[in-house]
């Protein structure tokens, strides 16, 4: 298995493709590079598509106390680095949205857009700031692995219509036993004035259904920074695994202005 190195901790990755812009897909916490099976045979013939495990999460074994997303920049360069990858676009989801935009804040001259779905990314506003306190004491009271038939990170919609998909979702996710992202560290978080001197293009894509991040938070990051932002309904918070096709659709409209 190819594998980037950062320090003493080796990262999980894997290419797709091999013509084309550079496209990298960063998961959330409830996912790892597997999440993206509906997305990678969908631009893979077009571009060259990159999926990896965050530190920590299912093949990239890390130690808890360097789990934190402030090095997650530094750990996509060093997996672009690894992919021959100079330049690239990166879809990022929930927590994956602070790999993308801090990357584009610290790294503006790789990044040639960010599409940012069912998150905020890293920036810091009253309004994120209220939402993630809020977000970290429900998975502080809930534990770190939620139950199958409560997983916030998909509508109930969705497990009561696709059992079989619902179930796949839970059991991607199960082997990220060791992941304990550090979310509540302050240091993740950069400030509208970094994203907007970064000068690199953002769309915002948000689901009616989403508990975690809602709907009028995206929207309102979206103003703030100055993004696209579009609602996709009838989806939970994993819009990229329970309506993909709609999901593609905007990534491949979004991807088409470069």
């Amino acid at each position: 298995m190819p594998y980037a190195t950062v320090g003493d901790i080796n990262l999980y990755y894997k290419i797709y493709g091999t013509d084309g812009p550079g496209l990298v897909f960063a998961h959330g916490g409830g996912g790892n590079a597997t999440s993206w099976w509906q997305q990678v045979p969908a631009f893979s013939t077009d571009y060259r598509v990159v999926v990896f495990d965050h530190r920590g999460f299912a093949r990239s074994a890390c130690p808890v106390e360097a789990q934190n997303p402030r090095f997650f920049e530094g750990d996509l360069m060093a997996i672009m680095d690894a992919a021959n990858i100079d330049k690239a676009t990166v879809v990022c989801q929930s927590m994956g949205g602070w790999t993308g935009m801090r990357a584009a804040v610290y790294y503006p001259d790789r990044i040639r857009a960010v599409f940012l779905a069912n998150t905020p990314g890293a920036v810091k506003t009253q309004a994120t700031q209220a939402n993630m306190e809020s977000l970290l004491a429900r998975m502080q009271r809930s534990g770190p692995t939620p139950s199958e038939s409560t997983n916030p990170a998909i509508s109930r919609i969705f497990v009561d219509k696709e059992p079989a998909l619902a179930l796949l979702y839970n059991q991607i996710g199960a082997y990220n036993t060791k992941a304990r992202p550090n979310m509540g560290d302050d240091a993740i978080y950069v400030t509208l004035d970094d994203v907007k001197a970064s000068k690199i293009p953002f769309q915002i894509l948000a689901s009616e259904l989403d508990p975690l991040f809602p709907p009028d938070l995206l929207e309102s990051v979206a103003r703030d920074i100055g993004a696209p932002y579009v609602c996709i309904d009838g989806a939970g918070h994993s819009t990229y695994f329970e309506k993909p096709e709609a999901f593609n659709a905007a990534l491949r409209t979004f991807l088409g202005q470069f």
